[in-house]
């Protein structure tokens, strides 16, 4: 993930950040948390609905990571009424508390939106904040260029 992030950094002198939702939160974390010594890592995290209960089919989840490493400015994107068992909205505290070093962080709650058309952790319901995605990603890409995201 360094050399992508260096590649990408040679194509568009743009910082660069990684968003991840649902099981991509795990991978999207886990990079960061790893690259947070020293240069090469990402200049920001975004985890949106992000897994944080373990299942039979689940053995890691956002908690895995080393969420007390990561020194970028992080968002945590959740939805009130997101039923998918494995990602709770509540925990987005949890991980919220547990991004000790980033600096600046900060949740954002959404609700609204569709009626589901999936199961509850599938995009089509709230856990893909179905009915929404253009106003999230909108707040998404407002947090990054904020002033205080870097």
């Amino acid at each position: 993930m360094k050399q992508v992030i260096a590649a990408l950094r040679e194509i568009a002198p743009v910082p660069v950040w990684l968003v991840g939702t649902n099981m991509g939160s795990v991978s999207a974390a886990g990079v960061a948390g790893r690259l947070a010594e020293g240069p090469g890592g990402p200049d920001g995290l975004v985890l949106t609905s992000s897994v944080v209960l373990v299942s039979k089919s689940i053995g890691e989840t956002v908690k895995s990571a080393k969420l007390g490493e990561i020194r970028v400015p992080a968002l945590i994107v959740r939805r009130k009424d997101d039923q998918c068992k494995y990602s709770s909205r509540s925990e987005a505290t949890a991980i919220y508390k547990a991004l000790a070093q980033a600096n600046p962080k900060e949740i954002l709650t959404f609700e609204g939106g569709n009626p589901p058309k999936s199961d509850a952790c599938e995009a089509q319901a709230q856990h893909g904040y179905f009915g929404i995605e253009r106003e999230v990603v909108d707040a998404i890409i407002e947090w990054i260029r904020s002033p205080h995201a870097g």
